[in-house]
């Protein structure tokens, strides 16, 4: 206690700016220096080691002040983009598969084998050529352009899985997949910032944003591994896949709808505004303001 009142004194003696604070169990001492940087160390844990290691995630992989700093809906939100990642990157491995199956049954010397692959990635850049036109469209449509991103990216791998089927139709089925897969990234990736603003409170959208994406890379890692074991195991055989696919696919779509209905973009589209301008033509201003209100939650 005396060596600690006595490291107080040299610090003020220095001109130095310090306190400790003490909260949930822990001591935490904060200190400005002269450059006017401000640290902070833990000096003091009596946590348990789950809630340690509760709290580490927490800081990883949710915004800082959570979940105070987000607006209602995240955590549901959150939850559901985890096993969407999970089951797309499990689904992705079993299209891999099958579309390497598929390449190596065709007759064809490894050098044209190349060359179809090459053109079938290059469908791919050609849906989203396709899709960056519409990108005016799903400004005011977000969530329903969301949804139609994950249904079209399973349509393309669904397709791919289905390859071995018709190995001779390898570069059309693989090409016709990564061109819905395309399209599927474009929509995805223009109506992220949207949904990521709906939920940012306190000007943190940057590490909004930054979270989700971790968080998306955790569950990708995750269903890839599932994806690996199920591709040596039950889903060796193109039966195999024909069950675990279509599973994985309404899980997947499943999951992105609830993750809109969690988020709570209440912005005026197309729908929400003619309803409103219609009824408030018809019974005026009061009812208008409850309209307004239901169309921007539910619609």
């Amino acid at each position: 206690m005396k060596k600690k009142m006595k490291e107080q004194e040299r610090a003020v003696a220095q001109g130095a700016v310090f306190w400790i604070e003490t909260s949930d169990s822990v001591s935490r001492h904060y200190q400005f220096h002269s450059n006017g940087d401000l640290s902070m160390k833990v000096v003091d844990d009596s946590r348990t080691v789950v809630h340690r290691v509760v709290e580490s995630f927490l800081n990883k992989f949710f915004p800082s002040g959570y979940p105070y700093s987000v607006n209602e809906g995240y955590l549901r939100y959150t939850q559901f983009r985890a096993l969407q990642h999970f089951s797309s990157a499990a689904l992705s491995v079993l299209s891999t598969q099958s579309l390497l199956f598929a390449a190596g049954l065709r007759p064809t010397p490894a050098q044209a084998t190349a060359v179809s692959w090459v053109l079938k990635d290059g469908m791919q850049h050609v849906g989203k050529l396709i899709c960056s036109n519409l990108g005016a469209r799903m400004d005011s449509e977000p969530k329903l352009w969301r949804i139609l991103a994950d249904v079209l990216y399973d349509l393309g791998t669904g397709l791919e899985v289905l390859s071995p089927l018709c190995p001779h139709l390898f570069l059309e089925m693989a090409g016709l997949g990564n061109f819905a897969k395309g399209m599927a990234v474009v929509a995805a990736r223009a109506t992220r910032l949207p949904i990521y603003s709906s939920f940012a409170k306190e000007g943190n959208l940057s590490d909004l944003f930054a979270k989700g994406e971790a968080i998306s890379t955790l569950f990708n890692v995750v269903g890839m591994g599932a994806g690996i074991q199920l591709a040596s195991t039950i889903c060796s055989s193109i039966q195999g896949k024909m069950i675990a696919g279509p599973l994985l696919s309404v899980i997947h779509v499943y999951s992105v709808i609830e993750e809109m209905r969690a988020a709570p973009v209440n912005t005026l589209n197309p729908q929400r505004t003619a309803m409103i301008v219609a009824d408030f033509i018809k019974v005026g201003y009061g009812t208008f303001n409850l309209l307004f209100i239901y169309a921007s939650f539910f619609i």
